[in-house]
């Protein structure tokens, strides 16, 4: 992360991430690794602004919402896994 940054408002999420360009294509991808990373971060962060008040949704949206990231996550690890195999 950027330590010159200035450090994020109240409610403002904020997340380092890897991007690299295909050589093949020129596209930027991103690792499923750093992909499944962030979504769980994201989640984190959303169930710390319920608990913390900072939420605009309501408790059991967020929790939802963050489960939902969370299984996302856990599917991307099952397919590569799959795949690798």
């Amino acid at each position: 992360m950027d330590h010159d940054a200035p450090e994020p408002e109240p409610g403002e999420l904020r997340l380092p991430l890897a991007l690299y360009r295909d050589d093949t294509t020129g596209q930027m991808v991103i690792p499923a690794a750093e992909v499944c990373s962030l979504l769980r971060a994201s989640a984190r962060q959303w169930l710390a602004w319920e608990s913390d008040g900072q939420a605009e949704l309501d408790p059991q949206t967020v929790a939802l919402l963050g489960g939902a990231l969370a299984g996302l996550a856990d599917q991307i690890d099952v397919a590569c896994i799959a795949a690798a195999s």
